[in-house]
């Protein structure tokens, strides 16, 4: 099974769920290839946000921005984006068994408690991919 996370700069919400997917796909004892990559990828991941994930414990060693072009577009199974830009800009393939649009709000700073709000929404998403409650 392989799972895309696509946003427009790959730097917060799409990172925030390669990472949240990563542990708790472990957690539930599966093993799909999880990738994120953003439409107009950033250049850098903002310190906050590997902060963010690392105080939660969510893995981040190998998290960086990636252009779409980089994912096996068509090997993805799972494809979820999380940004109008990545939603209207990701063709429609259909070797994808299946695409979902998460309407999650990216924070507006990156002060801790906006985003944190975003972690949680992108948590719930992800508890609900994998069924664990």
């Amino acid at each position: 099974m392989r799972i895309a996370f696509v946003s427009t700069r790959n730097a917060v919400r799409s990172i925030m769920a390669e990472s949240v997917a990563m542990k708790v796909s472990n957690l539930a004892l599966l093993s799909p290839d999880i990738y994120s990559a953003g439409v107009e990828p950033a250049k850098e991941i903002p310190k906050e946000i590997i902060e963010l994930l690392e105080e939660k414990g969510y893995p981040t060693e190998g998290l960086y921005p990636k252009d779409i072009s980089v994912l096996p577009y068509k090997d993805i199974d799972i494809l979820i984006t999380l940004s109008p830009e990545a939603r209207d800009r990701c063709p429609y393939l259909e070797t994808h068994l299946r695409r979902e649009h998460w309407t999650v709000e990216e924070a507006a700073t990156f002060k801790k408690e906006e985003l944190l709000k975003t972690l949680e929404q992108i948590e719930k998403h992800i508890k609900e991919l994998f069924k664990i409650s």
